[in-house]
């Protein structure tokens, strides 16, 4: 799709007019595509009012067509936005969704990933009981598929848990292990790299090794496909990048990758704690003399 290549080249606004020339065709099923990747262009840009309007109607128009995959799909994608908009409790809810629509077409790759992501809501809600349950059910629901990859939704889950947990050691096996399983970037709207990489990244920013966490946060910033659908992570990879150069004293090119973040955020959702705070420390390094 012309839109997604747009996109991948960093030329949004060319992204934008291709994804709502698809709501000009007479093909509902194109429609359906629009809403989908508008949702994922408005994420990446920070506009997460934008985005959950796209998934709203997305959900409305594939029940409309008795379309249950994508229905599940948008479910996954507005559980995600509460998620990281700070409302896990409804995102619960759109991953309870997105699971029981997945249930009814037997799509279990989808089953896999709301598990994995309901188990991410109870660690934001800090219930670390509750999610190394949910991380149970996920391991054995994975072990009785034939596509052992998928494991890494599980390894994953559990590294979140041990970094909850302060086992620091652990949550670095996990995620190690989780993105060892991951496979090539290939597949537009289908690769979930940028997730995994976040993950290691955050935990060596935590431990204070600089060196290790701008390695994994330049990784997100060169994925190609493999960073759509977490447009978020992505653009959020340049102002941890940002900061890593602040603190290892590199002025140049920490305001540099402020201003990248900046740039893909400049009509982003006012208000934004990593917007604002990118915004006070780009100030104040062009302030220092």
């Amino acid at each position: 799709m012309k839109g997604d290549i747009y996109l991948i080249r960093g030329d949004l606004i060319k992204a934008e007019k291709e994804y709502e020339k698809l709501l000009e065709e007479e093909e509902q099923a194109a429609h359906l595509w629009s809403k989908s990747c508008l949702a994922t262009l408005y994420l990446l840009q920070g506009r997460f009012e934008n985005s959950e309007d796209q998934a709203k109607q997305g959900i409305e128009l594939a029940e409309k067509l008795a379309e249950d995959g994508w229905k599940s799909g948008f479910h996954l994608s507005l559980g995600y936005l509460y998620l990281r908009s700070g409302n896990p409790k409804e995102a619960l809810k759109e991953f309870d969704e997105a699971r029981s629509t997945a249930i009814k077409i037997e799509n279990i790759t989808t089953q896999i990933r709301a598990i994995h992501l309901k188990g991410l809501s109870h660690l934001e809600m800090k219930s670390v009981d509750e999610a190394q349950k949910t991380a149970d059910e996920l391991e054995k629901f994975i072990e009785n598929w034939i596509n052992n990859k998928l494991m890494r939704y599980y390894y994953h889950l559990m590294g979140m848990i041990e970094l909850e947990r302060d086992n620091i050691t652990k949550a670095v096996e996990y995620f190690e292990k989780a993105i060892s399983l991951l496979s090539y970037q290939r597949r537009v709207n289908h690769d979930r790299h940028a997730l995994f990489y976040d993950s290691l990244a955050l935990v060596y920013y935590k431990m204070r090794n600089l060196e290790k966490a701008q390695e994994q946060y330049e990784r997100i910033s060169q994925l190609t496909t493999g960073r759509l659908i977490y447009g978020d992570i992505y653009a959020k990879s340049y102002c941890m990048l940002g900061k890593v150069f602040e603190e290892k004293g590199w002025k140049g090119k920490a305001i540099e990758h402020y201003e990248k973040f900046l740039g893909l955020w400049k009509d982003a959702d006012p208000g934004i704690a990593e917007l604002e705070d990118a915004k006070k420390r780009l100030a104040g390094l062009k302030n220092v003399s």
